[in-house]
């Protein structure tokens, strides 16, 4: 009981923290759900921290920024997946979850035909590995910028292979 009244104290305390965080990643979307994982980081701040290693408030805001920016990548990733599904599936019947397993499995290959070495390795690293534009870059030792050209040149010869075999079947 004492630590739920220790920590409504504290969530009064940093509440202008969090909006000022919400604010400072231009957060327009979501905003109530941006302020729940704020919350819940200072609660996870507050009960990881270590008085010896720093003050308080710099750990809280590191801890509620990166589990902002976290949350901000797991949505882009998980909105750019679905877009990528929408831009490849021409049948109805497939669902997400059997796209991404027919990609892994058998197209995979016949898909990675059509690409150059690295935009071969943005597909391979972004759908079986799940990595991030920035993860690829850096265990392939480049740019991000680089990797997202990369992205673009493979999506836009997916895109015009799916076209051309959709005009076959007709």
């Amino acid at each position: 009981m004492h630590q739920a009244v220790r920590f409504v104290e504290l969530h009064q305390q940093f509440e202008p923290m969090i909006f000022h965080i919400i604010k400072r990643l231009s957060i327009y979307k979501n905003k109530q759900e941006f302020y729940q994982i704020g919350c819940i980081a200072l609660w996870e701040a507050s009960q990881r921290f270590d008085k010896e290693k720093g003050e308080f408030k710099s750990y809280a805001y590191s801890y509620i920024i990166g589990r902002m920016k976290s949350a901000l990548t797991e949505d882009r990733v998980k909105q750019e997946k679905e877009e990528l599904f929408e831009d490849f599936s021409t049948r109805e019947e497939v669902s997400h979850d059997d796209f991404f397993d027919i990609l892994s499995e058998s197209e995979f290959e016949g898909i990675s035909t059509l690409l150059t070495v690295n935009q071969r390795k943005w597909l391979k690293g972004y759908f079986l590995y799940g990595f991030t534009p920035s993860e690829i870059a850096h265990d392939e030792g480049v740019s991000v910028s680089a990797v997202k050209g990369w992205r673009r040149d493979a999506l836009t010869k997916l895109r015009l292979h799916i076209t051309s075999e959709d005009l076959k079947e007709s």
